[in-house]
């Protein structure tokens, strides 16, 4: 694949027909990726008696790890990832090296993800799930940060989050705050531009329509 070519990486998926939209950028912009590299915490088993997809998967071992993967659509979809683990990321990043045959700067330089909510939050009052869902994206942001370190990417990383900026499970002051204590720079959200999209639920079962906020985190890199 050409060096120049961009690719993004997207941290827990789930229904696939609500993937993440790794295009979008601030102010309603488009900025093309020619490959993906998605990731989920399910099993691809689980994952794919949960939604009724299937791909053409494959296992591979790295350092001591084996990771279960699918090509599914020409992307590559990594499962069992904890996007709280460095190492985690480190593999599917590996693995998504070896299939696209670039660098990890080019799939880490972008990494979407949209609503990220701790997995009980069906049992927790509000403000122990924006508690949870604080310490959740601060530990995914050190994890992407120890994983560039890890993989020898120097360059700043985008982080994208979609999440309205009136999310009651994390309002936007909250996420702000909480992107720079797990190590961003800055953060920018896009206020006059909403994107609806739809969200499952943590059960596999089909959400509802939401309109959604873009908001941009600058991570280092190694």
């Amino acid at each position: 694949m050409a060096a120049n070519y961009k690719g993004a990486m997207t941290l827990a998926e789930g229904r696939y027909n609500y993937r993440v939209d790794v295009d979008i950028i601030l102010n309603n912009g488009r900025d093309k990726k020619e490959f993906v590299v998605r990731t989920s915490l399910e099993s691809y088993g689980l994952w794919k008696a949960k939604y009724g997809k299937s791909g053409s998967p494959f296992s591979m071992f790295i350092k001591g790890t084996i990771k279960e993967a699918a090509v599914i659509d020409r992307e590559i979809w990594v499962f069992g990832v904890d996007a709280t683990k460095a190492n985690d990321i480190v593999t599917a990043v590996k693995i998504g090296m070896a299939y696209f045959k670039v660098s990890a700067e080019a799939i880490l330089n972008d990494v979407y993800v949209k609503n990220l909510n701790a997995e009980s939050e069906n049992d927790m009052l509000r403000q122990a799930l924006v508690t949870a869902n604080k310490k959740l994206y601060k530990e995914v942001c050190i994890a992407i940060s120890e994983a560039a370190g890890i993989l020898g990417c120097k360059s700043v990383l985008n982080f994208w989050v979609f999440s309205n900026s009136n999310n009651p499970k994390i309002p936007k002051d909250q996420l702000h705050s909480t992107l720079k204590e797990g190590g961003a720079t800055s953060v920018t959200t896009d206020e006059n531009t909403k994107h609806v999209f739809d969200v499952g639920d943590n059960f596999g079962g089909p959400g509802q329509r939401f309109k959604t906020n873009l908001h941009l985190a600058l991570l280092k890199g190694g």
